[in-house]
């Protein structure tokens, strides 16, 4: 870090306004890069003391500018590290730098008095501030400064008159202000003891928190709830209410743009704030044991104004008493989660950045509210209605449940979301292109990405759409599950499990706790109950599989759920171990990316503090390091259960050796493997029989899922051995996969017929795999399997004509040097259309040379009396180059395999039959007349053009002509 002393010098040498701008702007960036960075500025002792005795002395509003970048750089050095965070706190820095937040603005008339310019360069200022404080909550310190800044902060938490802001164009201003002013009071509510708590232990309020830091007192909620409400007091404020509404003529239509965009942060803030209260006001389930049984939790006095205002302020459509779609209303328009919808389909990618968070927090809200509304119900014998309000449909709909009533919306709202989440997880996936080590926040969009990198709006909006979706599936309850698998709904089902992937692919590396939830969505019991479902219905009317029983009890499915939830979380969210310097011999796993010498070594963002505050430990730093995980998730994550062999139980790799088994407990590999298989068989099913759908067919992330690694997973799994093929179920799953990707197979060659490589196994999976992954695959198939059809079906797909060369030699010699072709399966019987392993023609000079060379070496002798699909490979791909080269330059390479046939042929009269089939043979289009050749007689014409070619390549080698003589006698008989 040896330019920090040449910044500081710079800083101590009183620079021009632009050069101090610049400079702190250097040091945010730094600070912000790594760990280490920011270590290392807040070392730098000097430099920080340097930044915040400018900060104090600067007094000239001209210079607002770079009060605010020392702010900010303060507040990210503070949320990087909580002992220095404490220091700026000890040594009076927090007091000073926040002198503003102790000034009050009597009024916002004389706010907006001062000036536009002044008014914009201050709230940035007050805002980084705010948001410095909300460092300091996190950590736990500072709480108790809010009764010093309250005062500074009523004109903020307080509605505006919007007219006024609108006519100065001020509103951004100041609802930033506020925005961020809640999101403080939202920390602070993180901060709250246990209201149940603090009543049995008589209001003695408790100064720590679990964590040991300080608390926030209840008696400062009631008051700061209702601020917060005056914000969706959409029945009662006129100007609130054609703000939002945009229905009602030009006023309405004003506020569409940065006005809506400001307004919707600051109510998505206030909802924010009002459900970490509602949440906090929950009884403690500890409470509910021992002596404090019995005693009366009734429903706090804050949570039935909430609930009271959300019905009357129209914030859903209900349906409640056998009316349907009631609403109660603002100013006689739809509601405002209509509105939000609205919004949230606008091209404007700010305007549906804000509304989807505002939609979110809606529903967050709701959801809590339910919730507490259950458990004081369970406790009260009153009726909600009677104690808050005087409206008994408003108290009929709270009583019954928010989100029961509003189930109609919820659903729209729902099949809203799930359709943007399945069409925007693919502009996801070009991000990782250049590897780890992308500009930090600030500095660039981010990685390199068509449409901007994770901090791109467009992926903003994306991510935010997967988080709303997520937890609006979350809340479906089980009797609005067993509606939605009704007949009538059977889609909405297949569409939820589709987004749920989708959400998987679209979660960034600060988003484990989305794709957590994900996780526990698609491995719920009912949804595996749905998929066991999908599954019976499938073999059913496949004529193939209908003798096939592949059906789980509760209790199977419920060891699945545990198992699938473990490796997934160990597999995809826990931290990466470091790698060593070592080379690859465990089974091959996705390419990593090397970082260029110039990139950084992490990236900072935000945490979440949710993610925080239950492990009841004040956090060392609030910034998530974005290095050694496993996020975003490639398209392939789902299949890491088949190819759980090769991982160890913190998710490294691990060698493939015969004694891979040993250091793993081979019978807990061997259930997550067969939990896999139904899982994987019921996402594949259900995505390749969705009848109707063409937005989630297209978009499928199962779809899109590279047919390679779904093969590479099942040949993955046999290395465990044959134990997992032994059982029936199993069994069934398995060929029920092959014959799933075999369609898929069969699909990919019709639509790519110009592209004979789409199998990379070696390009795409690892490099090693010609020579590690296939000969052990074929070692285990050698020495275990005896032969089983599964098992050879997945040999033979490597011998398919879309698999790339190399590894379709690598594959054909290590069958032929281990003696295992006869093993081989039919050719009828493999995974996919016979014609594709047959056409077109081979043209790779090795493998041809590799077939006449196992023709030569007697390995092909059992195949052809087994009627292998290695001897049909061989004798269709020899024949079809022998006899219809037309190429000058290709006449060598014919000759030199003639006289290897013929050599072979001559001191091998056992091989009378090959040859004779080999000069016999012709390629007909369909399996039937296939299995005919041999039987077939061809043409005089034809059978004396193809020994003219033999004789032709002998080369005028009499001992090899006079083999082809003998041929010719033998088949003169039938020639004639």
């Amino acid at each position: 870090m040896g330019a920090l002393p040449r910044l500081c010098s710079l800083l101590e040498t009183d620079p021009t306004l632009a050069l101090e701008e610049s400079i702190l702007s250097i040091l945010i960036a730094v600070a912000r890069a790594s760990p280490a960075c920011s270590a290392a500025i807040s070392k730098f002792q000097r430099l920080v003391d340097d930044v915040v005795e400018r900060l104090l002395v600067q007094k000239n509003p001209n210079v607002l500018s770079t009060r605010i970048k020392s702010v900010m750089l303060l507040r990210v050095l503070a949320q990087s590290d909580q002992k220095l965070c404490m220091q700026f706190i000890k040594d009076g820095t927090f007091q000073k730098v926040t002198w503003q937040l102790y000034s009050i603005t009597s009024s916002i008339d004389g706010w907006v008095k001062s000036g536009r310019e002044h008014c914009k360069l201050a709230s940035k200022l007050m805002i980084e501030q705010l948001r410095l404080w909300r460092v300091c909550i996190n950590y736990g310190h500072c709480v108790s400064y809010f009764t010093a800044f309250f005062p500074a902060l009523c004109l903020w938490l307080n509605l505006p008159r919007l007219e006024l802001l609108v006519e100065k164009n001020l509103i951004h201003e100041f609802c930033s202000i506020s925005s961020e002013a809640y999101l403080v009071l939202e920390a602070l509510s993180k901060r709250l003891p246990n209201l149940y708590t603090q009543q049995r232990t008589m209001n003695h309020s408790q100064d720590t928190c679990d964590d040991g830091g300080e608390t926030w007192c209840w008696n400062d909620v009631s008051p700061m709830v209702d601020l917060a409400l005056t914000w969706i007091a959409f029945s009662r404020d006129s100007s609130l209410s054609k703000a939002f509404d945009l229905q009602t003529g030009t006023d309405g239509k004003s506020f569409v743009g940065d006005h809506m965009n400001s307004l919707l942060w600051v109510v998505s803030a206030v909802l924010r704030f009002l459900s970490t209260i509602v949440i906090k006001a929950l009884p403690n389930d500890s409470l509910d044991n021992g002596e404090s049984v019995g005693i009366r939790k009734p429903l706090p006095q804050f949570v039935s104004k909430i609930s009271y205002q959300i019905v009357k302020n129209g914030l859903l459509s209900f349906s409640h008493g056998g009316i349907e779609k009631l609403s109660i209303k603002a100013n006689g328009v739809s509601s405002f989660v209509d509105k939000l919808c609205y919004l949230r389909n606008l091209s404007n990618h700010g305007t549906a950045l804000a509304s989807v968070c505002c939609l979110h927090e809606v529903f967050q809200l709701l959801v809590a509210i339910d919730r507490s509304t259950q458990l004081s119900s369970e406790n009260e014998d009153q009726h909600f209605s009677s104690r808050s309000s005087n409206s008994s449909v408003a108290g009929g709909i709270i009583n019954d449940g928010i989100m029961k009533c509003s189930f109609p919306q919820r659903k729209a709202v729902l099949l809203q979301c799930m359709n943007l989440v399945v069409t925007e997880w693919q502009s996801l996936q070009s991000i990782e292109v250049f590897g780890r080590g992308g500009p930090a926040p600030g500095v660039g969009l981010g990685w390199g990405a068509s449409g901007g990198g994770f901090w791109s709006l467009t992926v903003s909006l994306a991510q935010a759409d997967a988080s709303f979706l997520i937890d609006l599936l979350q809340t479906i309850s089980d009797s609005s599950w067993d509606e939605i698998l009704g007949e009538s709904e059977r889609n909405v089902c297949k569409q939820m499990i589709i987004s749920a992937l989708a959400v998987c692919l679209i979660a960034g590396p600060n988003d484990a706790s989305i794709v957590k939830k994900a996780f526990d969505f698609l491995l719920q019991i009912r949804v595996l109950k749905y998929f066991n479902l999908t599954i019976c219905q499938f073999l059913q009317d496949s004529p193939r599989f209908k003798q096939l029983n592949l059906e789980y009890g509760e209790e199977d499915l419920l060891i699945f759920s545990k198992l699938l939830a473990s490796h997934y979380s160990i597999r995809w969210l826990f931290v990466k171990p470091r790698k060593r310097k070592e080379t690859a011999d465990g089974i091959p796993m996705r390419k990593t990316f090397q970082k260029n010498s110039g990139s950084l070594d992490t990236i900072l963002e935000d945490m979440d503090v949710d993610s925080v505050a239950v492990t009841r430990v004040a956090p060392a730093s609030l910034a998530a390091e974005w290095a050694h995980q496993r996020l975003p998730l490639p398209k392939h994550w789902l299949l890491s259960p088949l190819t759980t062999l090769g991982q160890s139980k913190d998710g490294s790799s691990v060698s493939t050796s015969g004694k891979s088994l040993a250091a793993h407990d081979s019978a807990e590999v061997l259930e997550v493997i067969k939990a896999g298989l139904f899982f994987l068989l019921g996402i594949e099913i259900l995505s390749a029989f969705m009848s109707g759908e063409n937005l989630f067919v297209v978009h499928s992330p199962v779809t899109s899922i590279p047919l390679v690694w779904k093969l590479h997973s099942l040949s993955v799994m046999l290395l465990s051995g044959m134990s997992v093929l032994e059982d029936e179920r199993n069994r069934g799953t398995y060929e029920a996969l092959q014959f799933l990707y075999g369609r898929q197979l069969d699909e990919s060659r019709l639509n790519n017929s110009n592209d004979m490589d789409l199998l990379r196994f070696q390009s795409e999976i690892h490099e090693t795999y010609t020579t590690l992954f296939i000969d052990a695959l074929v070692e285990q198939f050698a020495s275990e399997s005896f032969g089983n059809l599964h098992y050879g079906r997945q040999i033979a797909i490597y011998l398919h004509r879309l698999v790339e060369f190399p590894v379709r030699l690598a594959m054909w010699n290590a069958l032929s040097n281990s003696r295992v072709l006869e093993l081989m399966p039919l050719l009828d019987k493999c995974v996919g259309d016979a014609v594709g392993y047959l056409e077109p023609a081979e043209e790779e000079d090795d493998i041809l040379q590799a077939y006449a060379k196992s023709w030569a070496s007697g390995a092909l002798d059992k195949a052809m009396t087994r009627g292998s699909m290695s001897y049909a490979l061989a004798l269709h791909h020899l024949s079809s180059f022998i006899f219809n080269v037309s190429s000058e330059e290709r006449r060598p390479s014919r000759n030199k395999i003639v006289k290897s046939l013929l050599r072979d042929y001559s001191r091998k009269q056992q091989r009378q039959a090959m040859m004779i089939g080999l000069i016999r043979y012709r390629a007909d289009s369909t399996l039937q007349q296939l299995r005919q050749n041999e039987c077939m007689h061809s043409d005089n014409d034809e059978l004396n053009r193809r020994l003219e070619i033999l004789a032709e390549s002998c080369d005028r080698d009499s001992s090899l002509l006079n083999e082809v003589e003998k041929l010719k006698s033998l088949l003169q008989p039938k020639m004639s």
